[in-house]
């Protein structure tokens, strides 16, 4: 029997990429996915026990509302995975505008804390919330720039919410690279030797070392429903270093 059956999981971004993944995955094992996005998933909304508010994270006072709405009568959650967030732009940090640090920071990072608050006051018991990081948060590649802040600022919400949240397992998750729309993105910008991680990225495309959404996914619920045995409740993890 799937591991999953009878759970019920919050999930961000689910109209895409590895939310959608993750969410076709879970309604499968035999959960219930409470998902938002800033786009309707129409293939999903058919699922019975997908239950679905549009919500755009930009709009800060939008959220606790519309989670009032997605949770009502719902006591507990067994999942809460993060998933949502925004590149920005791609490029030098000492030439990227304020303006598009702080909308990237307020999608990956400030969102994130609002929807926590908004959970925690709706629901009794979250047994396990993972945010989705990136390595991005740690290696301090050239190029990164807003996207790297803004991860490293969620890595660090994740620990101090796991000291104010002991009864729950946090863990900021890097779920490594997946080909998706961003690489659709990374992977057409301008060739040249000014962003080293770029030609990494183009050399892994079309192998086993991107898969996409859907191939990713399993292995990734397998992971996260691992992570309370395997780190510490605040800890950053890369999917790619765990012993599974």
């Amino acid at each position: 029997m799937p591991a999953a059956v009878g759970k019920n999981i919050f999930i961000t971004g689910v109209s895409s990429g590895l939310g959608h993944a993750l969410s076709t995955h879970y309604l499968a094992a035999g959960a219930s996915v409470f998902g938002v996005s800033r786009r309707r998933p129409g293939d999903l909304c058919q699922h019975e026990n997908f239950h679905y508010q549009t919500l755009d994270l930009r709009t800060i006072d939008a959220i606790e509302p519309t989670m009032a709405q997605l949770l009502a009568g719902q006591q507990s959650l067994d999942l809460a995975i993060l998933n949502a967030g925004i590149l920005g732009t791609f490029g030098d940090l000492s030439a990227a505008y304020l303006d598009d640090l702080m909308n990237t920071m307020q999608v990956n990072m400030w969102s994130n804390k609002v929807l926590l608050d908004a959970i925690f006051r709706q629901i009794a018991g979250v047994r396990q919330v993972v945010a989705i990081s990136s390595g991005a948060a740690v290696n301090g590649n050239r190029g990164w720039s807003g996207y790297s802040l803004s991860k490293a600022a969620l890595n660090m919400l994740v620990a101090l919410y796991s000291h104010e949240q002991p009864k729950t397992h946090f863990c900021a998750f890097a779920p490594g690279v997946i080909d998706t729309a961003m690489q659709d993105y990374l992977c057409g910008l301008e060739r040249g030797d000014k962003f080293p991680a770029l030609s990494v990225l183009r050399g892994k495309r079309g192998t086993s070392d991107m898969p996409d959404a859907a191939t990713a996914a399993p292995r990734l619920a397998t992971a996260m429903a691992r992570l309370p045995a395997l780190v510490t409740s605040g800890d950053y993890a890369d999917v790619r270093l765990l012993d599974l």
